[in-house]
């Protein structure tokens, strides 16, 4: 069990509702359940409960090494507009979360709804992941590139994917070969490693930046979707096309902080 500092930034609600991970779920009693690399973590008040082995893992996932009181400063400094964004977000905390799950779970994410994200990856955890037992309780891991790369596509049709379906298979037989080499990714510059992540198909551009900020910490990428759009055209008043040049002047290697107060917090408050 990892328990929290008392000036630990951290909220459970605010980290795992902000649209940045899909493997975690709140019970009756407000505990958080998670699954990531097959390891199973739970939540309560501050306290994250797991096995005593994994403590290293999970303390690189919940990043918590890294200082946000630092962040916040700089990013008032720069921004004036961001700071009840700051206020209202203040407990997330960026997750480092697995490559291999990030990029299937973004695929699975365009065009797509968070409940039905869920229970697409939780569908597929069932049915082609390995069996976990924590607490007395029954989860599944999240299957390997490997194990997917075997089936035949036709096996994905429950999960109710639809077109994602193919995309999920490419980049399982992508990575699994070792085409997108998801061990060394994290020593290419971001140009690189993301000119290597869109060679699988249903990466586009800004699955990539989700990718890139989510699972390698590469904090002055910033992912734009409608509502990041929407927000930067008119709280900012920037155009559509000069938003990627403006936000890279604008925060530099802490645009996708900025990106997660901005959206979680227009977002909850549409």
């Amino acid at each position: 069990m990892i328990k929290l500092e008392k000036n630990c930034r951290f909220n459970a609600a605010d980290t795992f509702e902000c649209g940045q991970c899909f493997r975690w779920n709140c019970d009756d009693n407000g505990v958080y359940v998670g699954i990531s690399a097959g390891k199973v973590c739970c939540v309560k008040d501050r306290d994250i409960i797991c096995n005593d082995e994994d403590n290293e893992y999970w303390s690189q996932y919940f990043s918590l090494s890294t200082d946000y009181d630092a962040i916040f400063s700089k990013l008032n400094k720069i921004d004036d507009k961001i700071s009840p964004c700051i206020e209202f977000g203040s407990g997330i905390r960026i997750l480092k979360q697995d490559i291999w799950e990030t990029i299937v779970s973004f695929i699975i994410s365009a065009n797509n709804n968070i409940p039905r994200i869920k229970k697409i990856i939780e569908s597929m955890c069932k049915m082609f992941g390995d069996r976990i037992e924590f607490d007395d309780k029954v989860y599944y891991s999240f299957p390997s590139a490997e194990r997917l790369a075997k089936i035949d596509i036709s096996e994905l049709a429950p999960l109710k994917a639809g077109y994602r379906d193919k995309y999920i298979m490419d980049a399982a037989q992508k990575v699994a070969s070792g085409e997108v080499d998801i061990a060394n990714l994290d020593k290419l510059p971001d140009d690189e490693l993301k000119k290597n992540l869109m060679k699988i198909k249903g990466v586009g551009g800004k699955v990539a930046d989700c990718i890139m900020l989510f699972a390698f910490e590469r904090f002055s990428v910033f992912p734009v979707d409608v509502w990041i759009k929407r927000i930067i055209t008119e709280v900012y008043g920037v155009e559509d096309k000069l938003i990627q040049q403006y936000v890279k002047e604008k925060y530099g290697d802490i645009a996708g902080f900025a990106q997660q107060y901005l959206y979680y917090f227009y977002r909850s408050n549409s």
